[in-house]
């Protein structure tokens, strides 16, 4: 089932942060820590979307965490979207839920932990323990996991599934069990969309990232695309990079994707964060407003700039 609703918007911008909420430095040390100043100070201003093929539950966790109190989460690689500040859905769809045991089945069958999002909740399956270790590892949530067929069986018929991870500890396993996948299931009503990671996420064919946006554009009433800006941080959609012109892309991401072939300057993020500053806020706000400057740049770059400016006045 498909809902929108529709809203006038008032901002004609869009910061979108792809992300994968692992629980590594990245996400500590960015998206929770120097980012999340980034995302609060745009919102104030802008749209701001968190978007990412995790689950819903997973990163309502992160924006409180965050702080963020307005903006979207587009979560189950675009089955849902959702309005942070009005605390509301306003776009989901589900799986078939034939379909949706058929792939738990295939997943099992494959040695791959299967990840169930439904609406209220995740709930993992797997056979083998490696790959449920690994991945509770890296899980910004404990994963809550079963060993027990009848019980994700179950789960999955009494509630609504959006979205499916399968995993692999090794890559080649993943990429494997992503052709063997691909092979059985060309006339069905979903797809499977690698990541650059050891996993691959199924949704109805409708939604993927980038047709999430397109949704949200619509009802935010944003239609010039120049005004759409997408920063990869650790996650990265080549369909979103070639429709939204103006993106950046992390430099660990750009070497895991091979976006690049050798890392240039606009791979890093500081220069996303001087991105974001020329996009979303006027220039006598980056140039005069000490708060503004203080939330997007890191104490100790800014301690630096005080003393430029500093030892750039002694020297008049």
């Amino acid at each position: 089932m498909t809902k929108t609703i529709k809203q006038v918007n008032k901002y004609d911008k869009l910061f979108i942060v792809d992300i994968n909420p692992d629980n590594d430095e990245i996400t500590k040390d960015l998206v929770i820590g120097r980012l999340s100043k980034v995302l609060k100070n745009v919102s104030l201003y802008q749209n701001s979307v968190i978007l990412s093929h995790s689950t819903l539950s997973l990163l309502k966790k992160m924006v409180k965490d965050i702080g963020l109190k307005k903006g979207f989460i587009i979560s189950d690689n675009g089955a849902r979207i959702y309005d942070i500040y009005q605390d509301k859905v306003i776009y989901d769809n589900c799986m078939n839920k034939d379909e949706a045991l058929a792939v738990t089945h295939y997943a099992i069958m494959q040695n791959s932990l299967v990840l169930i999002s439904s609406s209220q909740r995740e709930y993992a399956y797997s056979l083998n323990l490696i790959n449920a270790i690994s991945l509770n590892k890296r899980h910004y949530l404990p994963l809550p996991y079963t060993n027990d067929y009848t019980k994700i069986v179950r789960f999955i018929e009494s509630t609504v599934v959006h979205s499916i991870l399968i995993y692999q500890k090794e890559r080649g396993h993943m990429l494997k069990a992503l052709e063997n996948f691909n092979k059985i299931t060309k006339d069905w009503t979903f797809n499977g969309v690698a990541s650059q990671h050891s996993y691959f996420v199924v949704t109805d064919k409708a939604d993927s990232k980038y047709n999430a946006i397109l949704k949200l554009m619509e009802f935010l009433k944003i239609i010039n695309m120049n005004n759409i800006h997408y920063y990869a941080l650790n996650a990265l959609n080549h369909q979103c990079v070639a429709a939204f012109k103006n993106h950046l892309i992390h430099q660990n991401i750009a070497l895991i994707s091979n976006y690049y072939n050798k890392i240039n300057e606009h791979a890093n993020i500081d220069n996303m964060i001087t991105d974001i500053r020329r996009a979303f806020f006027n220039e006598s706000d980056t140039t005069n407003n000490a708060y503004i400057t203080k939330e997007i740049i890191s104490t100790k770059r800014l301690d630096e700039i005080m003393n430029e400016v500093c030892n750039a006045k002694k020297s008049m």
